[in-house]
């Protein structure tokens, strides 16, 4: 080769092939770029973002309760206080007379309590006349710290009972009292969102700071209706109010939602504040109910003309 076909290709083409190189390892990577893995961020699930949103609602609440814990005492409701919903207290004496024939013998009620100590050694379940009931209260190791998780019979449940007055969190503060005082409504979603999701976080307690931290409770009313028209959508929910009528209702928990009932005075509750119930199936002997407030009310069947006198508002919850 001549000395100056040397030069130009020293000088002329090496230079133009580096370049052209360079270019094209750069639209390369490009394009290796648009079709890489998604970041182990992004391959978080829609469920596992929600559960990170409640313990992050959780430890936002506790920053600003130790402080509070400091400063002020938050007092334990009576049951003549407006915002006291304790299903287990005494009725109030102005309250209007109610009349049901339905009650249960002492026959009955003797199952039902032995039902209930059966639960406790067969892995929290009893099957009482065709209801499924599961609950893992008074299960659950309490060593004075509120037990912020469900247990693994809970979470596998098709319709867990969360009970206000379960010792893992019957203290925990929510608005001016405690979520066996006051917090029904938390206690009904956490069991609609345990039962409709995949979602494993939605304890009572973290519910109901979720909607504390979100305005959901009203002082001198107790929680807001929007906890579940509105909230819904936080996990991965949706809420139409229907009508107080039987065939409708019916006709949404076979497609497979479940009603959150808002109640007054009556069968449910003996408190002028009102309380929220979980209806989640149905049968020939009637609606099937998980009461926050009470284990023995959810082991029967509830006939519509029983209790649709006491119904204020119905909302229907399924999963988007």
């Amino acid at each position: 080769m001549s000395a100056k076909k040397k030069v130009i290709l020293i000088f002329v083409v090496l230079p133009v092939l580096l370049v052209a190189v360079f270019v094209v390892s750069l639209v390369w990577d490009g394009q290796i770029g648009k079709h890489e893995e998604p970041t182990t961020e992004s391959q978080i699930s829609k469920e596992e973002e929600i559960n990170q949103m409640l313990l992050a609602e959780y430890q936002k609440s506790q920053s600003t309760r130790e402080v509070l814990e400091v400063t002020t005492e938050i007092p334990e409701l009576a049951p003549d206080d407006e915002e006291y919903d304790d299903m287990i207290g005494d009725a109030e004496e102005d309250a209007p007379d109610v009349t049901y024939d339905g009650d249960l013998s002492d026959e009955e009620e003797a199952i039902i309590a032995a039902a209930e100590e059966e639960a406790w050694k067969n892995n929290n379940a009893i099957n009482y006349n065709g209801i499924e009931v599961v609950s893992s209260m008074n299960q659950v190791s309490f060593d004075g710290d509120y037990v912020l998780t469900l247990t693994e019979a809970e979470l596998a449940a098709d319709h867990p009972l969360f009970l206000q007055y379960d010792s893992r969190w019957a203290s925990y503060p929510y608005g001016t009292g405690t979520m066996k005082s006051s917090a029904c409504g938390p206690t009904c979603f956490a069991m609609v969102i345990t039962a409709l999701t995949d979602i494993t976080n939605a304890s009572p307690p973290l519910v109901a700071t979720y909607s504390m931290n979100h305005n959901y409770y009203v002082k001198g009313a107790g929680t807001s209706h929007a906890l579940f028209t509105q909230g819904c959508s936080d996990f991965g929910l949706y809420c139409n109010e229907i009508s107080n009528n039987e065939a409708e209702m019916k006709a949404h928990i076979d497609n497979g939602e479940m009603l959150v009932l808002s109640v007054h005075y009556g069968n449910f509750t003996h408190s002028g504040a009102g309380h929220f119930i979980v209806i989640y199936g149905y049968n020939e002997n009637g609606f099937m109910v998980n009461d926050p407030g009470s284990y023995e009310r959810s082991c029967k069947y509830w006939p519509y003309d029983v209790f649709s006198g006491d119904i204020n508002r119905i909302y229907s919850l399924g999963k988007l």
